[in-house]
């Protein structure tokens, strides 16, 4: 039998259906949105490891959406997709998690760092320089001038290809951690076409192995990996506060007792300001002069400890997972540099060569300058004069660092570099505070000189 529907009940069925398809379409938008907010990253999942969304706020990208980097600046379906893979981390928070965490789910850098930084931007090299002071009485203060080198030297006709090459996807390794911090296996593919592969001299994967394992095309984020969540070390976050004022460098001793402060293992907020309240007072103990004669100075420096220790706590240790006691920064490696963490020297550091025993470069001006250490600003003599020399063929030898002694056989340094002086007075090309007597843990020379 043919049931008609009269023109009164088709109205009312389709307004039924629009009002349902509206609220349904509306209820399912606000979700989706609300999914993507940052605040729902940081309550629903992000509240297991409550100091990656303390560390975001803290960096550059702070207002950067977590969705722009985790599933990446993609259409609504490519998105959806992406998404629905995050579903596993569920999962996790019944089995159990790891902390410290480390991200599985980064988009590829086209869908995202390059949404704003666009590929190739750095096309110059860069000077830096950065302000450090002492644990001594009077915080001396030194500063510290390199360039970096992102595309390369630029006169001496030496290989051009600087810090940036290393994101052109022709860099391919295989790491043995998943947070790729012991690289057994680099494969290069080199400007001419020429392949290089570089197998650790104290690998623990056999051939067969590294041959089986998962390959990682070098990207950005290989070397930025905290550039959305950093967890910066206590002694810079000291000297970044000397430099900008923040806290006065004339308190006799101040770098010393905040750094000693840090070095407390702290179980509550509660534990954490009695530290900090009997530091000060043992403070103004052993220099009541400096209170006295600079207490606006002094009571600065105060709240900046306090307020430090607070964010440290909060990085650290949540008091609401107090079983992540053991979590630091140093749990959070981070790649750029090389003097906390592997960083360069996952590959740089000597153990990585090719089948003739070649080492992937270790020299230092690789990828920078040599350290430049100074004090008023003022740059030495000897530093100057060296700007307008071209570098010998031997200096380029990718182990010259490490045995730039026995290159050298009758000639001597000081043909170029004058009179040698060795030591950390920084008043000699060979007396660099930057570069000696500092323990740099992750470079093996051992590697490269068969010891």
């Amino acid at each position: 039998m043919t049931v008609k529907l009269t023109v009164k009940t088709a109205i009312v069925g389709l307004a039924i259906f629009l009002v349902a398809f509206m609220v349904l379409g509306s209820v399912s938008i606000v979700g989706w949105q609300f999914s993507n907010s940052n605040w729902f990253c940081s309550n629903a999942c992000h509240q297991v490891h409550p100091e990656e969304p303390i560390a975001q706020q803290l960096s550059a990208h702070a207002n950067i959406n977590c969705v722009d980097c985790h599933i990446g600046r993609l259409s609504f379906f490519p998105s959806l997709v992406r998404k629905t893979g995050h579903l596993k981390h569920v999962w996790y928070l019944i089995v159990g998690y790891e902390r410290p965490t480390y991200s599985s789910s980064m988009a590829h850098v086209g869908n995202t760092c390059e949404g704003c930084h666009a590929e190739n931007t750095h096309k110059y090299n860069l000077l830096g320089s950065k302000q450090r002071f002492a644990k001594d009485e009077k915080n001396t203060e030194t500063r510290l001038t390199m360039t970096l080198r992102n595309v390369g030297r630029i006169f001496g006709g030496e290989d051009r290809r600087g810090m940036n090459w290393h994101s052109s996807g022709n860099v391919q390794f295989v790491a043995t951690d998943v947070q790729k911090q012991n690289i057994e296996f680099v494969e290069a593919t080199l400007p001419g076409g020429e392949v290089v592969t570089y197998k650790s001299v104290k690998a623990t994967m056999s051939d067969d192995e590294i041959a089986a394992a998962e390959r990682h095309t070098m990207a950005c984020v290989d070397c930025h990996n905290r550039a959305g969540h950093p967890f910066r070390d206590p002694e810079s976050v000291v000297d970044a506060a000397f430099a900008s004022g923040e806290l006065n460098s004339d308190l006799p001793y101040a770098k010393k007792y905040i750094l000693d402060m840090f070095d407390n293992p702290v179980e509550s907020k509660e534990a954490a300001r009695e530290i900090v309240d009997q530091a000060y007072a043992t403070y103004r103990e052993a220099y009541p002069d400096a209170v006295i004669q600079d207490p606006e100075a002094s009571e600065s420096a105060r709240q900046f400890i306090e307020e430090r220790k607070e964010f440290l706590i909060d990085l650290m240790v949540s008091s609401d997972f107090l079983e992540a006691e053991d979590v630091t920064w140093r749990s959070f490696p981070d790649n750029q540099g090389h003097k906390n963490f592997p960083g360069c020297f996952r590959c740089h550091s000597g153990r990585l060569q090719d089948a003739k025993g070649t080492p992937i470069p270790v020299n230092c001006s690789t990828c920078h300058s040599l350290p430049l250490v100074t004090q008023r600003d003022r740059i030495p003599g000897y530093y100057l004069a060296l700007l307008d020399q071209k570098k010998p063929r031997n200096h380029r030898k990718p182990d010259w660092m490490s045995n730039h002694m026995d290159y050298l056989g009758d000639q001597k340094c000081s043909s170029c570099h004058e009179e040698i002086k060795f030591g950390v007075n920084d008043k000699s090309f060979c007396s660099n505070s930057g570069c000696h007597a500092v323990d740099w843990q992750y470079l093996d020379l051992s590697a490269l000189r068969n010891d």
